[in-house]
């Protein structure tokens, strides 16, 4: 079922996108819970799904990673991504433009820490950084002894510029809006 209609102006899109994200932290199923993160190597875009985490009080998202992924050595060479959201039940496509921080060992990095229990600590702890080559599958679960924070990052980012595409059996919905002194403009785009 649609969230954007055709009555809804330009003010209120934006509104509507940031409510629907603040919803995914709190809801495990929210089909917005896995995006796909797009960098740039060289310049080769490479794109993969990540876990949406949190959009924070200033409409900045966040995304976890073990800071020896390829995913951070491209951020660190090129800040600059996209962040892709579809879900399927709404017909609802949000593509973001971002700049990304890395935050490691930090503040941040430290809240949000506390939070990853059992398994899911495992995923920044490994022995061997993301893409290593191993021989076995095993290998690639081995992880250090101690599970600290040593190899987590957050990833966030910060959109500057944001495009929605609608689907609707009755015509589809598309605007694109740029962030302008923490504002976002928009305008109405052909589908």
């Amino acid at each position: 079922m649609p969230i954007i209609f055709p009555d809804n102006n330009l003010r209120e899109i934006p509104f509507i996108i940031f409510s629907e994200l603040r919803k995914v932290a709190s809801r495990k199923k929210h089909p917005f819970k896995n995006v796909v993160l797009t960098t740039v190597k060289e310049q080769t875009p490479l794109s993969r799904w990540v876990v949406f985490r949190k959009l924070t009080i200033e409409q900045n998202l966040l995304v976890y990673s073990d800071v020896r992924s390829e995913k951070i050595k491209n951020l660190r060479k090129n800040p600059n991504c996209g962040l892709l959201f579809y879900n399927n039940r709404q017909g609802l496509q949000i593509y973001f433009s971002t700049v990304s921080t890395i935050h490691q060992k930090n503040e941040l990095t430290k809240k949000y820490w506390q939070g990853i229990v059992g398994k899911s600590s495992e995923n920044y702890t490994t022995v061997n950084p993301p893409g290593s080559p191993i021989n076995s599958i095993d290998k690639g679960h081995k992880t250090d002894k101690d599970l600290n924070d040593k190899h987590f990052s957050i990833i966030e980012l910060r959109p500057v510029n944001m495009k929605i595409l609608q689907l609707r059996r009755e015509g589809h919905i598309r605007a694109n809006f740029v962030k302008i002194n923490n504002d976002w403009e928009g305008s109405f785009i052909v589908p």
